[in-house]
């Protein structure tokens, strides 16, 4: 608490500009109608007509997904590449899927790097949980680069083999899908993805999630996994201010990630513990690092709930309800 009101009283000791937002550390330049500038670029970069920008509007945002925002009151950079680390069973994959859904349901674009599963399988985990993408398809506001069905041996018996519900997928997002025919090479999977971002318009705007990691790296040399992290860390959450968010399973027990620690921005690790309820494993979420903005290093036990998505309880008192709903809600 201390803290929190040094830091309020220390920013609010200075005047902020009226272009940027960010505080005048020195005599301000203004405008012909008074407005107070840190600078001569941000003077002539603003425009008297357009509204004053609201302060930090496109540098953090809130996911949507209450246990992650839990533990990050301030909003996730905008400009990061997170990696969600994670063992099997800890949802991963529900909350890639969240993390998605979330954005469109704000009214923003999103792009699914998808390794693990064909598009058809992407959409469809989205109506598993009640949510229906096949609006957002007809506006133009998803994409997925498909970086699984070139590496099947059959792509025409898979096409074949496709039930009614999965060829009327498929026949919905066919627009929305960008095939890369070799996806071990990772300046294709780029370019595809600044593909997917040109086509969205996705600038200060958005998310892309990639499923994952894990994939990427069995195709190609672990350098190559971290140069692919580098570039696309630079040209899109830097150079656009759009988040990437990545899935990996640890590379060991000691929880050595995928590429290696520094060239992500931040790392969410996922776990399964005993620890907390006897004879229950519970999931756990935590920070292990997040750069450009402060954080709650605690941990958060989580669980899925169908139609609402990951939902955090207090496991002493809680746990009970919680998977007692969660059995309710499948049955009916």
């Amino acid at each position: 608490m201390a803290y929190q009101q040094s830091t309020e009283q220390r920013s609010g000791q200075r005047r902020r500009c009226a272009y940027c937002g960010y505080s005048i550390p020195e005599e301000p330049h203004r405008s012909e109608a008074g407005r107070e500038f840190c600078s001569r670029s941000c003077l002539e970069a603003f425009d008297e007509e357009e509204s004053i920008p609201a302060e930090d509007a496109y540098e953090r945002f809130e996911t949507g997904v209450e246990p992650l925002d839990s533990l990050v009151p301030t909003g996730l950079p905008a400009d990061a590449f997170l990696l969600l680390s994670g063992e099997e069973g800890t949802r991963r994959s529900e909350l890639l899927t969240e993390l998605v859904w979330r954005a469109l349901e704000r009214g923003e674009p999103a792009v699914v790097v998808a390794y693990v599963d064909p598009p058809t399988a992407v959409l469809e985990r989205f109506f598993r949980q009640g949510w229906n993408v096949l609006p957002y398809l007809e506006d133009d506001r998803l994409r997925i680069v498909d970086c699984f069905t070139h590496r099947l041996e059959d792509r025409d018996e898979f096409v074949t083999t496709l039930n009614e519900w999965n060829r009327f997928l498929a026949d919905a997002g066919d627009d929305a899908v960008i095939d890369v025919e070799r996806p071990g090479d990772v300046r294709a999977v780029a370019n595809a993805l600044q593909r997917g971002l040109d086509d969205l318009e996705m600038t200060e705007t958005g998310l892309v999630v990639l499923d994952s990691l894990d994939e990427l790296d069995a195709l190609v040399q672990d350098q190559l996994v971290h140069n692919f992290v580098k570039d696309v860390r630079a040209s899109v959450c830097k150079a656009r201010y759009v988040p990437i968010i990545a899935a990996a399973t640890p590379a060991d027990d000691d929880g050595r990630l995928v590429g290696d620690e520094p060239v992500y921005d931040g790392v969410v690790d996922l776990r399964l513990t005993d620890r907390l309820v006897p004879e229950s494993r519970l999931k756990q979420l935590g920070i292990r690092k997040l750069v450009g903005t402060a954080y709650d290093p605690q941990w958060t036990a989580y669980e899925h709930a169908p139609g609402r998505g990951l939902l955090s309880f207090d496991p002493t008192t809680e746990a009970g309800s919680v998977y007692e709903q969660n059995v309710e809600s499948r049955t009916l």
